[in-house]
């Protein structure tokens, strides 16, 4: 091409086209927001000892639970009202405890009329000391967590940019999961965001490890590459998955699991018992991402060795992607 002519030709494309570059742009400067450092550090930082596993209404789950606030705050998450906790009353055992949601709210482009919701959230709690015996819970869930956080940063980002979606995007760290879905369920029932504005919930539940891979479907191989197992697709509409399938990459693709190892019997059970649960029982489109059930699952040594943090990040800059396309973004 003739350098002159080469010089102008940007001038010559259509408008549109010029507009999804830049918006392409941003939202590949926002993605780098995302740091497998930050990831380490919220994982060592809940699973630390003093903690105590983090119990829903325990002094260990308050300490995480301030982490969570200062990491949105630092990320520039905006918050829903005037704060970002909200808390709920509960009994553990014989006593009265606290549990606290942390939300962060990015509101949707001023020019959409009554624009719907996208949750997106990961519970902060885990099992705490049980005989005497730590759980420390690095994937289940600080694995979870550590994503929220990071994708909320560069969500947030995007949006600073003046990239703001077609749909809020509701990011929370729920308490109480492992005392019956309660924190959950009272984020709905409290109407922080009202039920029936929301149009899809997306859960991110143990995400961290790649010790529970798919197999290949033909010949049964394990796949040795990066994968996320899907939960709950058969709720969304075909538009949101073809959004899940167009978000991965084309260099380096993460293998997407829409049957859970094709068992519906485990895919069902295992569904049952995430947060995503309290958002299908409200007649809400409801979806889980994890990275699966394994050895460690629930034990004392699922701590940060458990977790790999090049997967993570990967699939971190996925959601990140997903959620910008079912958001409409970065259109």
């Amino acid at each position: 091409m003739h350098k002159v002519f080469r010089k102008y030709a940007l001038l010559l494309l259509p408008a549109a086209f010029l507009l999804g570059g830049v918006n392409l742009y941003a939202q590949e400067k926002a993605e780098e927001v995302i740091s497998k450092q930050s990831l380490r550090k919220t994982v060592s930082e809940l699973t630390d000892a003093s903690l105590r596993g983090r119990e829903s209404g325990t002094e260990g789950n308050k300490i995480a639970r301030e982490y969570i606030y200062e990491a949105f705050a630092d990320g520039r998450i905006p918050m829903k009202g005037q704060s970002y906790l909200w808390g709920f009353w509960f009994w553990r055992g014989n006593e009265k405890a606290l549990g606290v949601n942390v939300v962060g709210y990015i509101q949707a482009d001023s020019s959409v009329d009554s624009p719907k919701t996208l949750v997106l959230g990961a519970h902060y709690d885990n099992m705490g000391v049980l005989g005497g015996r730590l759980y420390p819970g690095a994937d289940n869930n600080a694995s979870g967590v550590a994503a929220l956080i990071e994708v909320g940063k560069a969500l947030a980002a995007l949006a600073a940019e003046g990239k703001h979606p077609k749909c809020n995007i509701c990011l929370v760290a729920f308490d109480a999961k492992e005392q019956e879905l309660l924190g959950s369920s009272r984020f709905l029932s409290d109407g922080i965001v009202p039920p029936s504005s929301i149009s899809l919930m997306i859960n991110l539940d143990q995400i961290g490890t790649t010790l529970a891979p798919p197999k290949e479907a033909e010949t049964g191989e394990i796949l040795p590459k990066n994968y996320l197992l899907f939960l709950g697709m058969d709720s969304v509409d075909e538009s949101v998955k073809k959004c899940f399938v167009e978000a991965n990459s084309a260099d380096e693709p993460i293998v997407l699991d829409f049957t859970y190892y094709g068992n519906r019997k485990v895919h069902d059970m295992i569904y049952e018992m995430g947060d995503q649960t309290s958002f299908r029982d409200a007649g809400i489109p409801a979806v889980a991402l994890t990275s699966g059930v394994h050895k460690y699952t629930n034990k004392t040594l699922d701590d940060i060795k458990t977790i790999n943090f090049n997967a993570l990040t990967e699939r971190c800059k996925y959601i990140f992607r997903a959620v910008c396309k079912i958001s409409g973004m970065a259109e």
